[in-house]
C-alpha cells in the first residue's frame, strides 16, 4: 500500500492531542481570518474553513446564508455505519442551515512530484417541517435522506446526473493547491469532480495534481445548498499518495539500420525499475534470432538493459522487451534490415587499361631486370617487370599482354596455362641466351 503523506488522514488521533477549535473563516464580502470556535472540535493536524454570510448576490427577501458549522468525531460505538474504518471518523454539519466548508491540511513534498488525493464521505440530509409533512415523511430518521431517488438507499451521482433539488442537496469534493495555499476558492486550486453521496460512505472523485514548491495543501469540501434540519458530512480515510509516473520506455538499435549478418545492439531505458527483463526478436519467417546480454550502465535516474544480435536475413524483424520472466511486454517494435550490397567480384579494374607484362623466368637474378631496364623498354612502356605467372595473367582487362622470357624455363606449356587459366591473354614468347641479348630484343619494343 502506497505511503499516505497526510497526517491523521483517517481521523483515528484523539482530539485531545492538539485540543483545537482553530478555524479559518471565509466571509463573502472580506478577507479570510483565523478564529476559534467552541463547537468546533477540528482534527489535531487539520483546520475546519467555511464560507460565512450572505451570498454577494442575493434576492433581499433572502435571509439564509453560509452558516458556521460543528465539528466533532463521528464513533463507531454510536453508530459504525458512519465510520468508513478504525474506531472513528469525523463529522461536519449545520442544523437549519447551509454550509460550505471542510478541512485543509498543508504537506510538505518536493516540486515536480505528482500527487493523488482520495477520500471517503457520505451525507445525511434529513428535514423536518411541521407545515409540510408530506414532502418530508421522514423526520429524523438517520437512515433517511431527502431527494428524489435517495431515501433510505446508499445513494452514488456525480456532477450532472440528478436534476431533483433535494438529490442535489449535498455536494462532495477533494482538491490539492499544487503552490501551497491555503485558499479554498484561489484559482490555483485543483478540484476533482463533485459527486452526491447519501447514507453509505463512497469515494469522492479523486484528483491529482503537481507539486509547484515544497509545500501542497489538500481541502475537503462539502456543501448543503438547502437548510434542511440535518445537514451532516462525514469523511474518513482521506490519503494523499505519490503518483508514480507514467511508464516511459524506449529502446535504440545501433545501427538503427543494420544489414543482414551485422550485429546489432538494443539498449532499453526506462523509468521503472522492470524485473527479470529479457528481449526477445524474431526474423520476418518467425524464427527467433539469438540475443545476448551485454552490462550497461543507466543513465541517471533511468534504468537500463542492453542485448545483442546478429540477423542473418534482411526484413521486418519484430523486437520485443519483456520483464517479469516474459509475463510483461512494455515495449515492441520492430526493426528493419536491408540487405548486404552484392559485392562486386575481386580483381576488377577501376577502369580499362593497356598492361604489358614482362615475365621471367623463376632461375632470373638481378641483370635479367637490369637488361630490362637497360633497353629502355621500361621507361618508354611503363611495363610491368615480374616473376610471377599469376600475376602476369590475373585481372579482368580487355588488353593485357605478356612477355614471357625463356618460357621453357618454367618446365611446363606455359602457354597452355595462360590459355587455361587466363583465356583472352595476348602471349608473346622471347627467348634469349643471355640478359644482353633480352636487352637488345627489347630496344625497339
Amino acid at each position: 500500500m502506497a505511503d499516505n503523506l497526510l497526517h491523521n488522514g483517517d481521523f483515528e488521533a484523539d482530539w485531545s492531542e492538539e485540543q483545537s477549535h482553530r478555524c479559518m473563516i471565509f466571509p463573502t464580502q472580506g478577507q479570510p481570518y483565523p478564529a476559534e470556535r467552541g463547537n468546533i472540535f477540528t482534527p489535531p493536524h487539520w483546520t475546519v474553513w467555511f464560507l460565512h454570510g450572505l451570498p454577494v448576490q442575493h434576492d433581499p427577501s433572502n435571509t439564509v446564508g453560509w452558516a458556521q458549522p460543528e465539528v466533532r468525531d463521528a464513533w463507531a460505538s454510536g453508530d459504525p455505519r458512519r465510520v468508513r474504518a478504525g474506531q472513528k471518523a469525523v463529522l461536519f454539519f449545520t442544523f437549519f442551515r447551509i454550509h460550505d466548508g471542510g478541512f485543509f491540511q498543508q504537506v510538505a513534498t518536493q516540486p515536480g512530484t505528482r500527487l493523488r488525493l482520495s477520500a471517503w464521505a457520505h451525507a445525511w440530509s434529513n428535514h423536518k417541517d411541521p407545515n409540510h409533512p408530506d414532502l418530508y415523511p421522514h423526520p429524523d430518521d438517520p437512515r433517511w435522506s431527502e431527494g428524489q431517488g435517495v431515501g433510505y438507499n446508499n445513494f452514488y451521482a456525480t456532477e450532472g446526473q440528478v436534476s431533483d433539488a433535494g438529490a442535489k442537496n449535498f455536494t462532495f469534493w477533494v482538491g490539492i493547491d499544487p503552490t501551497g495555499g491555503t485558499n479554498p476558492y484561489a484559482s490555483s486550486v485543483v478540484w476533482g469532480q463533485g459527486a452526491h453521496i447519501y447514507n453509505a460512505y463512497r469515494q469522492v472523485p479523486a484528483v491529482e495534481a503537481v507539486a509547484q514548491g515544497n509545500t501542497v495543501t489538500v481541502f475537503l469540501r462539502s456543501r448543503a445548498l438547502w437548510p434542511f434540519k440535518h445537514c451532516d458530512a462525514y469523511w474518513d480515510e482521506a490519503m494523499l499518495e505519490v503518483v508514480a509516473p507514467p511508464a516511459q520506455t524506449e529502446i535504440v538499435f545501433e545501427p538503427a539500420a543494420p544489414q543482414a549478418e551485422e550485429t546489432v545492439q538494443a539498449t532499453v531505458v526506462s523509468n521503472q525499475p522492470y524485473q527479470n527483463t529479457g528481449l526477445r526478436v524474431n526474423d520476418p519467417t518467425g524464427a527467433t534470432v539469438p540475443v545476448t546480454a551485454v552490462p550497461v550502465t543507466p543513465p541517471a535516474g533511468q534504468y537500463a538493459w542492453r542485448w545483442s544480435f546478429t540477423p542473418v536475413v534482411a526484413g521486418t524483424h519484430a523486437v520485443v522487451f519483456t520483464a517479469a520472466g516474459g509475463a510483461q511486454q512494455p515495449l515492441s517494435t520492430t526493426l528493419v534490415v536491408r540487405p548486404r550490397p552484392v559485392q562486386p567480384p575481386t580483381g576488377l579494374p577501376r577502369e580499362q587499361y593497356s598492361r604489358t607484362y614482362v615475365l621471367l623466368p623463376p632461375q632470373a637474378g638481378p641483370e635479367w631486370v637490369e637488361a630490362i631496364l637497360d633497353s629502355g623498354a621500361w621507361e618508354r612502356n611503363r611495363w610491368t617487370i615480374g616473376g610471377s605467372a599469376d600475376d602476369a595473367g590475373i585481372g579482368a582487362l580487355a588488353d593485357k599482354t605478356v612477355l614471357a622470357v625463356n618460357p621453357q624455363a618454367w618446365g611446363d606449356d606455359l602457354a597452355a596455362f595462360f590459355r587455361r587459366y587466363y583465356p583472352g591473354t595476348r602471349y608473346v614468347p622471347l627467348n634469349a641466351a643471355t640478359p644482353a641479348e633480352l636487352r637488345r630484343l627489347l630496344e625497339n619494343r
